[in-house]
């Protein structure tokens, strides 16, 4: 009995730990704002594969559709911008720190310095959360807070739409997540 307890409490750690396919993003050179990855879409970029990774071309409206079906576990991302020439330059990915008093913080040195905010983000978009997505926001922290505001919330949900060529309410439980990640903003910056 003892070893089927153990069983059962190890095995989901294992699933929960496993690793999805390793990614690459190519933003292009000068992009700033929301990336959303849409998975499992038939009329989507067919996959693409670099070096045992999978390849993301994020075309200049921040929206792509793709064929590869949604994973999730422990992550593997590269980002980089891409110039005109093919040229990629990396992007950095900003992580967060937890301060002692239970406040968090983005670990940045320069406010000016480009990079990848809130990588590993994922969502579901309409009722029944069959558009699963992957987000995030590539910007400096001077200007993070513009990604964030009501009106430019309203108008990148409105290109998705365009994009998928359907029309959904938006997703409560996406809002309250980004209302919470605003206060967290807020504070950090204090």
């Amino acid at each position: 009995m003892k070893y089927i307890v153990i069983v059962f409490w190890i095995l989901p750690v294992f699933i929960a730990c496993n690793p999805s396919e390793p990614e690459t993003y190519l933003i292009p050179a000068g992009y700033t704002g929301r990336v959303n990855i849409i998975f499992n879409r038939i009329n989507g970029e067919p996959p693409k594969y670099e070096n045992g990774r999978r390849v993301y071309n994020i075309p200049t409206s921040g929206i792509l559709l793709t064929q590869f079906k949604d994973e999730y576990g422990i992550t593997d991302h590269k980002y980089y911008h891409i110039r005109n020439d093919g040229t990629r330059l990396p992007i950095r990915i900003f992580q967060t720190e937890y301060n002692k008093d239970g406040t968090t913080k983005w670990s940045i040195n320069n406010p000016d310095e480009m990079g990848i905010f809130l990588d590993g983000t994922t969502g579901a978009y309409g009722g029944n959360g069959n558009m699963k997505y992957q987000e995030f926001i590539v910007s400096d922290s001077a200007h993070l807070d513009s990604f964030f505001s009501v009106n430019y919330k309203f108008e990148f949900q409105k290109k998705v739409q365009d994009v998928l060529k359907i029309n959904f309410q938006p997703n409560k439980l996406n809002d309250q997540q980004i209302d919470s990640m605003e206060k967290v903003l807020k504070r950090s910056r204090k």
